[in-house]
């Protein structure tokens, strides 16, 4: 059983790839339920900027039917990348190049390293965690998750909050909404006097308001596609809400717009903002668009006086924190380095653990069997502690023999190595696709050395 990631994320595709595989949370469920009919259920985190696909290498990569509509054939990659064309009716030829593929450690490295921030666009950013913990919490309820990735996300946010606990990477942070407010100085200057328009009101639109409201801004419009939750927000701001097919003609008014909606497609037009700015041409728009898919048409950004952002231009600001937090970061690094050790070495015992006890139970009763043949044949000539001496050295003889084989079990825990123990042994059972329940996870599992236990 091998962990297997397939994603891209900012650093390896630019913006209009990455809003061609994105998912809002409400398509999430869904997209899981597909997911699991390619026979790879699994884990799916998607946010502005990455989009990741978690499961299970099949253990049989053969099976060719895994639905009653279609079949699939093939590794856990390919299945997972036949899903990204289907779901997202994509080719593979246009997207393949900006995938990423991990498996076993490096799944496990890359997601720790997600969930501790340190794969982020902003280092130390803190939404992140919360974003696994939804990714995860999603597909937890889907009825489809393999309990190894329950185990392995379960890890990963305890990990993520241990690099926060233990390190400096998320003291004083650049949130994404502070690299906004940064980059809207950069364009304006000083922003006191100004008026701002966020539009969309959900997680990314409340927290960009609050650090708008916060930089001296006078006025703050919220818009929204459910006017009660922009009136909630804009009360909370003690700024103003307007119904979403009004914001258009707000742009004359204002200085700062951010778009972060989640729609699907474009709200803002490039003719709607060209519109705006012939009402006042001498004044300048700074445009941020931080939704994926983008809210706003990038030719917006072509008309004289407009700057148009989008989020990947946020990475500029926070490189300086970047630098400064470099020492905090290779202690981050190194936790995750090691907790990934951890995990996988205790993955490992769990994976061969059934192997080793079927085994070891194979050889005691073998083993009780020839003795019992043997002390029967005595017919009582031996004493009480006699039998007990040779049931011991049985036993020891026993223990010799089969310390070599589980070594080199523990050791090497491949699906190749295991068939071929089970079948030299004549092991008539084969190894559970889950071979142990989280009921049976304790601490006891994980090295001392490691900071937490999987709950």
């Amino acid at each position: 059983m091998e962990f297997l990631l397939i994603g891209l994320n900012h650093r390896t595709s630019p913006l209009d790839v990455r809003e061609k595989l994105t998912l809002t949370k409400s398509q999430w469920p869904q997209a899981l339920s597909d997911m699991a009919e390619y026979g790879v259920p699994g884990v799916i985190l998607s946010t502005c900027n990455r989009s990741e696909f978690y499961a299970l290498e099949p253990a049989n990569p053969q099976t060719t039917e895994q639905s009653s509509k279609l079949k699939w054939k093939g590794s856990g990659e390919d299945r997972i990348k036949q899903f990204l064309v289907d779901k997202f009716d994509v080719s593979l030829l246009d997207v393949d190049r900006f995938l990423y593929v991990h498996r076993e450690r490096d799944c496990v490295n890359h997601l720790f390293r997600v969930a501790s921030s340190l794969d982020s666009m902003i280092l130390g950013e803190e939404q992140i965690i919360g974003q696994v913990r939804e990714a995860f919490d999603i597909a937890s309820q889907s009825e489809n998750l393999p309990s190894s990735l329950s185990f392995l996300f379960q890890r990963a946010l305890r990990v993520g909050r241990r690099v926060r606990r233990e390190t400096g990477i998320g003291r004083n942070a650049m949130s994404v909404s502070k690299a906004c407010v940064e980059l809207a100085k950069n364009a304006l200057g000083d922003l006191k006097g100004r008026r701002a328009m966020v539009v969309g009101a959900g997680d990314a639109g409340e927290l960009a308001a609050q650090v708008l409201s916060r930089s001296g801004v006078d006025q703050i419009t919220v818009t929204n596609r459910t006017y009660a939750r922009a009136l909630e927000l804009a009360r909370g701001l003690s700024g103003q809400a307007i119904p979403f097919q009004e914001f258009p003609d707000a742009l004359k008014t204002s200085d700062i717009v951010i778009g972060c909606t989640g729609s699907p497609g474009y709200v803002l037009e490039a003719s709607a903002v060209r519109t705006a700015m012939a009402a006042r041409p001498d004044r300048p728009l700074f445009l941020l668009d931080i939704a994926v898919p983008r809210d706003i048409d990038p030719e917006a950004g072509k008309i004289e006086n407009v700057f148009l952002h989008d989020v990947d231009d946020l990475e500029s600001v926070s490189e300086a924190s970047r630098v400064e937090k470099a020492e905090e970061a290779r202690s981050a690094e190194d936790v995750v380095n090691k907790e990934s050790e951890l995990f996988l070495d205790w993955w490992r015992t769990l994976e061969v653990l059934p192997t080793v006890i079927n085994l070891r139970h194979k050889a005691d009763q073998i083993r009780e069997k020839e003795l019992n043949k043997t002390l029967k044949r005595l017919n009582g000539k031996l004493s009480a502690e006699e039998i007990g001496s040779i049931d011991s050295m049985t036993q020891a003889i026993v223990n010799k023999l089969l310390h070599e084989p589980t070594l080199f079990l523990k050791n090497r825990p491949s699906s190749t190595e295991l068939d071929l123990a089970r079948e030299l042994f004549g092991l008539s059972s084969p190894l559970p696709q889950e071979p142990i329940s989280r009921d049976h996870v304790n601490q006891d599992h994980i090295n001392n050395e490691s900071s937490d236990a999987i709950d």
